[in-house]
């Protein structure tokens, strides 16, 4: 079949004319011209292959880690109600808190808990209000829904021991935006005057838990 393909288009035929001599369809005409015509040039197709081979490589280092190797946890407002939390634990803190537990820490339950400390000088225990989120194993974020908009809101990741919450890591703070209009030269968003972890932030050690307070 390719020989006659070629054979009408020595006759200067057009693709349509030689699809209809051959019983074929255009787009058949032109794959096995396209095909011979690679076979007739290893350099074009080795040229090919390795444009796809540093476009390949070029995606995979440009992609980004689903890990960085350190202890955190994020928040971000998604709206006047919603926010998304991510965190990565890493095998070290993982190993502590399974030790301290004695248990593995893969079976453990998590969890968030979020603060709202909307006009508060947070030390962890003030809050206007506070729920709580339980995640699935395998998760490394989560949304948070029915938050309220125009507020401030600090994200602990922690554990559930016996019914008790056991922070780990937590967030900066973050600001929901409003879903009202601003009076005339009101600002969109208070900024947060002072968003490090008080001293006495309940801390998690390889031997206790336990809560610092204040001299």
């Amino acid at each position: 079949m390719l020989e006659k393909i070629l054979e009408l288009k020595s006759q200067s035929k057009s693709i349509a004319q030689i699809a209809k001599e051959c019983g074929l369809t255009v787009g058949q005409v032109k794959y096995r011209l396209q095909k011979d015509k690679s076979k007739q040039d290893p350099v074009a197709t080795a040229d090919s292959k390795v444009s796809q081979r540093l476009l390949s490589r070029a995606e995979h280092e440009w992609q980004l880690p689903a890990f960085y190797g350190r202890d955190l946890v994020k928040v971000m407002a998604q709206g006047p109600t919603v926010l998304f939390v991510y965190w990565e634990i890493t095998w070290p803190r993982m190993r502590m808190v399974a030790s301290y537990m004695q248990a593995d820490f893969r079976y453990i339950q998590k969890g968030l808990r979020i603060y709202d400390v909307t006009e508060r000088l947070f030390d962890g225990k003030n809050a206007n209000d506070i729920k709580d989120v339980l995640v699935s194993e395998e998760a490394h974020s989560w949304y948070v829904n029915d938050v309220a908009p125009g507020r401030t809101y600090i994200v602990d990741f922690g554990l559930y021991e016996h019914g008790r919450f056991c922070p780990i890591l937590r967030s900066e703070p973050v600001i929901t935006p409003r879903n009202s209009k601003a009076v005339w030269g009101e600002p969109l968003v208070e900024p947060v005057k002072d968003s490090a972890t008080p001293s006495w932030y309940e801390n998690f050690s390889s031997y206790s838990l336990y809560s610092k307070s204040t001299k």
